[in-house]
């Protein structure tokens, strides 16, 4: 299914067929469309990555060696 998904979409990343593979966060928020949606939710990427830091505190990021988000950065 992979070589499929391939052929369909060239522009995409053959890592990102592969399952379990996921993109880092940086990269999907560096993404022009993930900016055009945001922009037309009315949500800004400071905004964003606040939500993002509170829902990683509760999950206890930055504890057992897994780092904060680094979106704002």
């Amino acid at each position: 299914m992979g070589k499929q998904c391939s052929a369909n979409f060239p522009h995409v990343s053959r890592q990102w067929l592969e399952a379990g593979c996921e993109p880092a966060l940086g990269d999907l928020l560096a993404d022009p469309v993930v900016h055009l949606v945001m922009r037309r939710d009315g949500v800004s990427m400071k905004e964003l990555c606040n939500h993002i830091a509170s829902a990683q505190a509760r999950l206890g990021f930055g504890r057992f060696g897994r780092g904060p988000c680094r979106c704002a950065a």
